[in-house]
């Protein structure tokens, strides 16, 4: 008698991971299969993780029905266990993020044409290659030096500055991979994921490619979740969750704009993609490309160490670097200016429309104003359900709660002393968008942030208008840091260059240089004299001084010390534990009583190199009405704290946080 392990998504809430039935005859199942389980007084759906002819102690239900053939590939099965592990997360959670919801379902799965479908993502028409492969420009040098170490090595950094044609390598890495019968999947930060780059690959390879991020409609993805499993098209390109596709023979995995903070999940499991790729590509025998031009500290520290294979492209391929200047808005103050534009950016923006050319503003903010202050009581207008301020949003006419979705009218008096004296403070883009439409009428202005690419398609109208020159000026947030390659962009102005500084994270530093590093590559791209203008109030920290000269090697070395002298990664594992209730006593209480339990097991079982931190209140202490308390581990080795983690309802985990 045959017996299977099985992951029960009715068992969701419970401790265990999985459940033994029993496999009755004409029914054939191998791990990876999804089954209908009995569960209590009722039917669901599970998937198989393991056979065993070992007969259990206790009586066991029969698998009522399977799928003709298993749903989820052997690999697939394997990063299951590991993500499971490394991210202290439910196996049945890691295994219903490799299916797309309509999928899991087993109604409609999409596993075929839709009489009913009525959007088509306009991303999925490039996704069509239109006549055969096109050949791409020699690879210089460096290129091909990078693409002989890919072909060499089974996992690689590959740093390079912004456009010195890290695509192209990737591109000649996947038709490599495809001559050997191989399939690919690319990987990017969902911000990344333009026409553009869906268009290259199709073209250059002449193949049909597969895309999977969360824009297309729940049955697109289906769809094309089915088109990879059933070995229908040879390229994977997605965002985060696209990690998880059922792609057989895999054979190069790219992920690029390595370290982005887009490919950290933020539900459970709370996976980072990059982390998931690389076992993956253990798994499945594939080869492993990791780029950026700003990579993590902690990865870029594994490649000098020799845990990765280093591979540089230091030099840009066509264009010249953009002219960084930093502005000290201190001295903008002084000087009288209270605009949140220095003279310096209106002076150079106002260069590029005399010459015809185009310009990127960016604040990573999204709304009007970033909150409404009573000038008597000096309270903020705040969220019912989170501690934090409300945004005005003009296209709502009211406030918005960036972090639940509540929203009310703007008041006409203090909701705390009755004031009529309330104004509107901070800058967000759509406030930017007004005072650029003010201060030059005449320019066609755009705004790229998540209210204003709301609807279907929009961030791809968005971006055509703007890539077609039917728009001069571009405000946006971090949706126009990364993927956009234009020849008439020669000027970028860097609105608040502090606002990663101000963000209570280890890496702040780190994004701080990575997102100016980023925006500055927008500009100059085609050899253009180009020019970025970076406002901030520290122009001596590191991390800006060393983006404005685009030192990535400088940085690294200034920011590495500080990382080890307060025990950061990566000289330490982290992982946070967070205990949510709707009562604030109660909510204090648990942790603080699951601080002593924890810290006496610490003790009890003798595990060294692990410091426990907390509890203390979360960034966000209150969030959608729930109060949040959080304890902190730091240490080596945290996999053996998992089996005396606090668990139960309320409690949640994040391993290798990213803020």
């Amino acid at each position: 008698m045959l017996f299977a392990e099985i992951a029960v998504e009715a068992g969701r809430g419970t401790d265990r991971d999985t459940y033994t039935y029993a496999v009755p005859p004409g029914i054939e199942v191998a791990p990876g299969h999804r089954v209908w389980v009995p569960f209590g007084r009722r039917s669901s759906i599970g998937y198989v993780v393991s056979l065993t002819t070992d007969e259990p102690e206790i009586e066991v239900k029969d698998i009522e029905r399977g799928d003709p053939e298993p749903l989820l590939l052997p690999h697939q099965m394997e990063v299951a266990r590991s993500v499971a592990e490394h991210y202290w997360a439910p196996l049945i959670e890691c295994l219903r993020a490799m299916v797309p919801p309509r999928v899991r379902s087993g109604r409609s799965s999409g596993a075929g044409p839709s009489a009913r479908q009525t959007r088509h993502s306009r991303l999925l028409t490039y996704a069509r290659p239109t006549g055969p492969p096109q050949p791409g420009p020699p690879l210089t040098e460096d290129q091909a030096r990078a693409l002989e170490t890919i072909r060499t090595t089974r996992a690689v950094l590959l740093r390079g500055v912004p456009a010195s044609g890290k695509t192209e390598v990737y591109m000649a890495a996947a038709a490599d991979a495809l001559q050997q019968g191989l399939r690919v999947l690319v990987l990017v930060p969902e911000i990344a994921l333009t026409p553009q780059l869906v268009e290259r690959f199709c073209q250059r390879l002449g193949v049909p490619l597969a895309v999977l991020h969360s824009g297309l409609t729940d049955l697109e993805r289906a769809q094309q979740w089915w088109r990879a499993r059933r070995g229908e098209v040879d390229l994977v390109i997605g965002s985060r969750s696209a990690v998880f596709a059922p792609i057989p023979r895999l054979g190069l995995i790219c992920v690029d704009e390595e370290g982005s903070p887009g490919f950290k999940q933020d539900r459970t499991p709370r996976y980072e993609a990059g982390w998931v790729a690389r076992r993956l590509a253990e798994s499945a025998g594939a080869r492993l490309v990791l780029g950026s031009a700003t990579p993590s500290v902690a990865v870029y520290s594994e490649a000098r160490s020799g845990g990765l294979a280093l591979a540089e492209l230091p030099r840009r391929v066509q264009g010249r670097a953009a002219e960084v200047e930093l502005v000290d808005m201190r001295e903008e103050l002084l000087r009288g200016n209270r605009m949140p534009l220095s003279r310096r950016l209106i002076e150079t923006v106002e260069g590029a429309l005399n010459n015809e050319e185009q310009v990127i503003l960016f604040l990573n903010r999204r709304g009007a104003a970033t909150f409404v202050q009573c000038r008597e009581c000096g309270r903020s207008v705040q969220c019912l359900g989170c501690s934090v301020s409300m945004v005005q949003h003009l296209e709502l006419d009211a406030l918005s709660c960036h972090y639940c979705g509540y929203s009310r009218p703007l008041p006409a008096h203090c909701p705390y002393c009755g004031s009529i004296h309330i104004r509107v403070l901070g800058l967000g883009t759509q406030r930017l968008e007004g005072m650029v439409r003010k201060l030059w009428p005449a320019a066609r202005v755009l705004r790229l942030d998540r209210d204003a690419a709301r609807g279907p398609d929009a961030y791809f109208e968005i971006f055509e208008a703007f890539a077609s020159r039917r728009a001069d000026v571009l405000v946006g947030t971090q949706l126009v840091a990364r993927g956009f390659d234009l020849e008439a962009v020669t000027a970028v102005g860097v609105v608040d260059a502090d606002l990663p500084l101000h963000f209570p994270d280890y890496r702040s530093a780190e994004a701080a240089f990575a997102l100016v590093t980023q925006v500055a590559g927008r500009a100059g791209r085609r050899g253009r004299p180009a020019r970025v203008v970076v406002q901030t109030s520290n122009p001596d920290h590191y991390s800006l001084r060393h983006a404005q000269t685009g030192d990535y090697e400088a940085f690294y070395l200034d920011e590495l010390p500080l990382r080890q002298a307060f025990s950061f990664p990566p000289y330490a594992q982290l992982a946070v534990l967070t205990y949510s209730h709707r009562d604030a006593d109660k909510a204090a209480t648990v942790a603080r009583e699951a601080a002593e339990s924890l810290a006496a097991a610490l003790l009890r079982e003798r595990i060294d190199g692990v410091l426990l931190q907390g509890p203390s209140p979360a960034f966000i202490h209150r969030l959608r009405g729930e109060y949040r308390w959080q304890l902190t581990l730091r240490g080596e080795g945290l996999p053996r704290v998992r089996r005396l983690a606090p668990r139960g309802r309320g409690w949640s985990y994040d391993v290798d946080p990213v803020t």
